[in-house]
């Protein structure tokens, strides 16, 4: 696990840069989960959290994302 160095921390919450965001592939809706003094950092869409473990795979992108929302009722 990697330290984040990009953030601010002030008396109205934590910060992260954006850039740090995309720079991690979470550029789009991310769930955080606080537990302890651990933040995870997490990203909603199906195909953003199984990227790089699906190889080989004859599915594309859109096909992933199709049926995470059929999954889901969308």
């Amino acid at each position: 696990m990697d330290a984040v160095k990009d953030y601010m921390l002030t008396n109205k919450g934590l910060t992260i840069s954006r850039n740090f965001l995309e720079n991690a592939g979470l550029s789009d809706e991310i769930d955080i989960v606080t537990k302890d003094h651990t933040i995870v950092i997490r990203p909603k869409s199906m195909t953003d959290k199984v990227r790089g473990i699906v190889k080989g795979s004859t599915l594309t992108v859109e096909n992933l994302d199709d049926l995470y929302y059929f999954s889901k009722g969308v």
